[in-house]
């Protein structure tokens, strides 16, 4: 029986899984973005339900997860924090970036109460402050 993998292609393959794995909240990001677009164009709040209202805001989430990371890989690489630690750097980076995507969110769910001003938007702010304060202190 012929084998189809030498012993150079699982190297390549493993490269090809990890060089992945770097790229799935992009691609997630991207997905999210298209259901979120196609569930505007083609359905209302009233047609979708409270089921249908929840998965856009999750999918609302994901697209904004997707961009804070990659915003926040970006400020990583100019301060030079990026290649110092594996592990904790890229950990860290997964907390930062949820809980940043979850500040759009917030004021989206408050929108819809018609109730957005200075004093909200000031509250989500310290709420977003405060949450990256406690991931860098235990993380």
């Amino acid at each position: 029986m012929e084998r189809f993998l030498g012993e150079g292609d699982y190297d390549i393959i493993k490269h090809m899984v990890k060089r992945m794995r770097g790229n799935f909240p992009v691609i997630l990001s991207i997905l999210a973005a298209f259901g979120a677009l196609f569930m505007l164009n083609y359905t209302s709040p009233l047609e979708a339900g409270a089921l249908g209202v929840l998965v856009f805001f999750i999918m609302i989430f994901i697209f904004l997860y997707g961009v804070m990371y990659e915003v926040i890989k970006i400020i990583q690489r100019i301060l030079g924090a990026g290649g110092k630690q594996k592990g904790g750097v890229e950990k860290r980076t997964y907390m930062y970036a949820t809980v940043a995507a979850f500040g759009p969110i917030m004021l989206l769910i408050i929108r819809t109460f018609s109730a957005v001003n200075v004093f909200t938007i000031m509250l989500t702010a310290i709420f977003v402050f405060l949450s990256c304060f406690l991931i860098y202190k235990r993380a």
